[in-house]
């Protein structure tokens, strides 16, 4: 497997596909992720605090820190497999493992939040459980920074509307 890809023709509950599909990995929820391995993961997740997943109280997946501003995020699978996901850009992020390794990268780039492509290097060797929890943290990310972007898009279109309305009417005649 090269990439994952996320099936989001159900909004509420999209699907993580391996490359194109139609393997699926895991469906998810706002609250819960059904792996195909039949492990249920119970998700918390909060822009400014991070993510997690747990299983039986057993925490499965971890990223600590802001999904909306760090440019460094801690992920920790099954309490002992680490990574960090880096913001190389704004837009692009590489995965390295707990050597430095690279072993993955996404973006925002090119619908980049719709299907939220995870690509691997080379064939990866992976645990099925790491590139499952990889995956949701990428989208969380992706998903977050839009979130940040859109607001701060409609302020700036709000503060313009406003300054217009008083330029057209107050304004010198």
């Amino acid at each position: 497997m090269h990439y994952v890809s996320w099936d989001r023709a159900d909004r509420e509950a999209p699907v993580l596909l391996a490359e194109e599909g139609p393997d699926a990995l895991a469906k998810f929820t706002h609250e819960r992720a059904e792996l195909t391995s039949g492990e249920v993961w119970d998700l918390v997740t909060t822009p400014e605090g991070g993510a997690v997943a747990t299983q039986d109280g057993r925490e499965v997946v971890r990223a600590d820190g802001s999904l909306r501003r760090d440019k460094q995020i801690p992920v920790t699978v099954d309490g002992s497999r680490q990574y960090v996901m880096v913001a190389e850009t704004s837009k692009n992020w590489i995965i390295d493992d707990a050597a430095g390794q690279k072993v993955g990268q996404f973006t925002s780039d090119h619908n980049g939040v719709r299907r939220a492509i995870l690509e691997f290097e080379g064939e990866t060797q992976l645990a099925p459980v790491d590139i499952v929890a990889l995956a949701w943290a990428s989208r969380l990310v992706l998903e977050a920074r839009k979130m940040t972007n859109s607001t701060a898009l409609i302020a700036f279109l709000v503060l313009l509307s406003v300054f217009i309305v008083i330029v057209w009417f107050i304004g010198p005649r």
